[in-house]
């Protein structure tokens, strides 16, 4: 298959299958001639109608009282294709996609909540197509989702200080051993997923992180963590009863 390079990645010619905007912009970085980075609000792309992570790729993040602060981007440019008149003349075809300007977003926060996102699916490909930088990130919003899985994507993440992953559908207790791996971990929701039901879930969750200061919105306490080594000794922590996440009404 024949290859345009550009830069440090490459884009696929015009006559063949193309990598998407959302890899493309994953992979450039924006230019800023400010060697101090500012911060804007979090990035806000709730009820945005997704379904899968690159749908935020396309979308319009809302407006919020502040502004984002954005570093502009451009797509490369490609030599148009062109096509044959019925006179059997060539013309060019305006590819309008390799021309648009496009922004990357400075903000220790973004929030994909109150959509309807099943899968991690190209979870990092979208946050490097987002953000200027995601090693800064630090509050991370998925809650009211579909999502089964905790995946370990999360934990390149290093910095992530706060996770929102309440009103999903986790059903496995063992998915919340890899938020052990996010050392600066402080703030985690699990409400309203299936595991809310287990015996000892809270006790699980400060036992497994311990680097968390509150949990469910609620400051884990002494208290919380002394009753959560005694009923990991007595083993009576993770089995949990299953139920059924209420049906979305039309």
């Amino acid at each position: 298959m024949e290859v345009e390079k550009f830069n440090h990645y490459e884009v696929e010619s015009v006559t063949s299958k193309r990598h998407s905007i959302g890899e493309m912009l994953a992979a450039m970085q924006p230019q800023d001639g400010d060697d101090e980075q500012k911060f804007g609000p979090p990035v806000d792309f709730s009820f945005r109608d997704a379904r899968k992570m690159s749908d935020f790729t396309k979308a319009t993040p809302r407006q919020g009282v502040h502004s984002y602060i954005t570093i502009p981007v451009t797509l490369p440019s490609i030599e148009p294709a062109s096509s044959t008149t019925p006179s059997g003349e060539k013309e060019q075809v305006a590819d309008d996609d390799t021309k648009t300007k496009h922004v990357k977003y400075s903000s220790k926060a973004i929030r994909f909540s109150n959509n309807s996102i099943s899968s991690f699916d190209g979870f990092a490909t979208t946050l490097h197509a987002i953000l200027q930088s995601t090693e800064t990130l630090e509050w991370l919003d998925l809650s009211f989702n579909d999502l089964t899985k905790i995946s370990e994507a999360i934990l390149e993440l290093s910095n992530l200080k706060v996770l929102y992953l309440h009103a999903n559908v986790i059903d496995d207790m063992k998915q919340v051993d890899k938020l052990a791996g996010l050392p600066n971990l402080k703030t985690l929701t699990l409400h309203g997923n299936i595991i809310d039901g287990a015996k000892g879930y809270r006790q699980y969750v400060v036992t497994e992180i311990p680097q968390l200061q509150y949990f469910d919105f609620s400051r884990i306490t002494k208290a919380d963590r002394d009753k959560a080594v005694t009923w990991r000794q007595l083993k009576i922590i993770g089995h949990h009863k299953k139920k059924k996440k209420a049906e979305k009404k039309d």
